[in-house]
């Protein structure tokens, strides 16, 4: 894993002099419908079973490089991580998703500046023996939004230390993604730690950050089934 992974969640607030990092993926939620039908089981079901073959057939195709559902109850229901060309072309493959198309689920996606080859490691096992089935990981998610103090410009001796407080993570093995969403508005960043790292663990590392500690970012944490492959860690 490439150490500029560190750098790219502290370059949001830099941006007014050393600009924005360019997103290299598309970072998708699927969300649960607002007043989403109820169905029968069998529709349900059948709905489901398209919407796993409709992501399956973007995996194939390399455009979708990884793509899990949340474990953590609530309206967040599923993650995508694609190599898009845009957002709007994100939002567009991912709105011919049956699920969305049926009303059970509606996306919102954010261009991400993440470390490169996720989901390589997956494709490479893939290739060597196509019929392994699918190990499931459980990563934790932290997303960092803006909070109250959040002003745009965190002074410079924060950003040192919130460097080094990833930098620390990362180096413990704890860390296996992070980078910020240039243009998410709200959403300032992501944080993916290691699979072994839970829940509560992941949310007590991230409030020490100290964005989070200082009141510039607030957090929201879940849980994620990604296969294992999906970083290279």
């Amino acid at each position: 894993m490439r150490f500029e992974i560190v750098l790219w969640l502290t370059l949001p607030v830099f941006a007014q002099t050393t600009g924005m990092p360019k997103p290299n993926y598309c970072f998708g939620l699927l969300r649960a419908a607002p007043n989403r039908p109820e169905l029968p089981p069998e529709e349900a079901q059948r709905i489901q079973k398209e919407h796993l073959a409709h992501l399956t057939a973007l995996g194939q195709k390399r455009w979708l490089v990884a793509a899990g559902p949340i474990a953590t109850p609530g309206e967040l229901r599923g993650i995508l991580i694609s190599k898009c060309q845009s957002v709007s072309e994100a939002n567009q493959l991912a709105s011919a998703d049956p699920a969305v198309k049926h009303g059970r689920l509606v996306v919102e996606s954010f261009g991400w500046a993440g470390p490169s080859g996720i989901g390589d490691r997956y494709w490479e096992a893939k290739a060597k023996d196509p019929g392994t089935p699918n190990k499931m990981l459980t990563h934790v998610l932290v997303f960092l939004r803006k909070g109250p103090n959040w002003n745009g410009f965190p002074p410079r001796e924060t950003m040192e230390t919130h460097l080094a407080h990833v930098a620390a993570l990362r180096k413990a093995g704890k860390m296996a993604a992070a980078g910020p969403f240039p243009d998410g508005g709200d959403w300032i960043g992501v944080f993916c730690f290691t699979s072994g790292v839970g829940l509560d663990e992941a949310k007590g590392l991230a409030a020490q950050d100290p964005l989070v500690a200082g009141g510039l970012a607030r957090i929201e944490a879940y849980e994620w089934l990604a296969a294992a492959g999906t970083f290279a860690q």
